[in-house]
């Protein structure tokens, strides 16, 4: 971070924060302690799972609270509290002392839940697979929608005894996406949910999917409650840069970039993948995409190999190597920005899928400065009462 950030961080023009932790058991959120926490960082992504790294102190004020038992990794929530606003949800996993009087923990959104769980009986849109052709709960039937295909999964595992941790699937339900998709998860492979619907997500004509999780509104004089809730947006994420609005600077008054990294990397570039489905030797499925139109211009044959162990259907097959193919085509750079949490674009105006403008001004690096619109994929914050950093994560659009 550049002398004129530092000085714009100190200055003490910014808003105190708030933070409250509220470490709650994870199939019934209860309440079980309310604790301190120092050097929180929490973060987002982007059709992917956000992580939480913290500090519980061990002091005479928290032992009688019983952080042992609170922060028990396996079965404990935990939500952040902003200034009254939950800003991120989920599950404490890991938890180490750290020194003799504090314990370090790691938790993941709540959709990690899901990386713990698998498809133990056969689920497939092809009835003639299936000895149970009723559909999800009842049977084994997926509805052929891609959004109530992930609807039948979540639903699949909350069902089962003991699994469902109080996420609502009802942002799941009509209206559906319009696509059809041909799926099998076969039992025998325990395929995991969570590793499923990120590559149903994936296909071509996909989606972006992730959990909200916040306060519920007060009603009838009834306390507002948490919830937690599954959710798809089709067929994307986020607004564009025009409809947001958003604009982030380096340089100048009210600039709101403190310091950036815009690499550019050919090594993930590809213009051609290659992507293998089940099975072996020559009945194994695969498929393969060229992007044409740059090897026409000039680029040369990149090649990329992608495995998808589990995908049995052509068509899903091909509709993940080209959206592979569209990726790789972007990843010749993925910038990150440390922005101020309190200017304008303030944190909480934004989220990820959002497109912004970032606007680089002229630097010894860069003598005529840099512009583009990037779409932000993840967003971490590092928790603080007085001035905040936020470090954003983007791609090219």
């Amino acid at each position: 971070m550049d002398a004129v950030a530092l000085a714009a961080l100190g200055s003490g023009d910014y808003p105190e924060h708030t933070y409250t932790y509220l470490f709650c058991d994870l199939m019934t959120d209860t309440v079980l302690a309310e604790l301190p926490l120092s050097g929180v960082t929490y973060s987002t992504v982007l059709n992917g799972i956000g992580t939480l790294t913290a500090t519980i102190p061990y002091t005479d004020e928290t032992i009688p609270l019983d952080p042992e038992t609170a922060s028990t990794p396996g079965r404990t929530a935990l939500y952040v509290d902003r200034d009254g606003v939950i800003v991120w949800g989920g599950i404490i996993w890991t938890r180490q002392p750290e020194g003799r009087t504090s314990k370090q923990i790691q938790a993941a959104e709540f959709l990690s839940y899901y990386q713990h769980r698998h498809v133990k009986t056969t689920l497939s849109t092809d009835t003639s697979l299936l000895t149970n052709t009723a559909l999800v709960p009842n049977g084994q039937q997926l509805y052929a929608d891609q959004k109530y295909i992930m609807w039948s999964l979540l639903t699949y595992a909350n069902v089962q005894p003991g699994g469902n941790p109080k996420i609502n699937v009802d942002a799941l339900t009509a209206p559906a996406h319009g696509v059809p998709r041909q799926a099998t998860y076969f039992g025998f492979e325990r395929p995991e949910i969570f590793k499923a619907i990120a590559e149903l997500a994936a296909a071509d004509d996909g989606f972006d999917f992730g959990m909200d999780v916040g306060w519920t509104a007060t009603t009838n004089n009834n306390p507002p409650t948490r919830y937690r809730r599954a959710r798809t947006w089709f067929p994307r994420r986020g607004r564009t840069a025009d409809e947001s609005g958003l604009v982030f600077v380096k340089g100048g008054q009210g600039a709101s970039i403190l310091s950036y990294d815009w690499p550019e990397d050919g090594t993930a570039a590809a213009t051609e993948v290659s992507a293998l489905g089940a099975g072996t030797g020559e009945a194994k499925v695969s498929a393969l995409v060229q992007d044409g139109d740059r090897l026409a211009s000039g680029w040369p044959l990149l090649e990329q190999v992608t495995t998808y162990d589990g995908v049995i259907e052509q068509a899903q097959l091909n509709g993940l190597a080209a959206a592979e193919l569209t990726a790789r085509g972007q990843a010749q750079t993925q910038p990150t920005f440390e922005v101020s949490a309190d200017t304008d674009p303030a944190f909480g105006s934004y989220s990820v899928g959002d497109e912004a403008l970032f606007i680089i001004d002229p630097e010894p690096l860069t003598p005529a400065g840099r512009e583009g619109v990037l779409r932000i994929v993840g967003i971490e914050n590092t928790a603080a009462a007085g001035p905040e950093r936020v470090r954003l994560t983007c791609v090219a659009v």
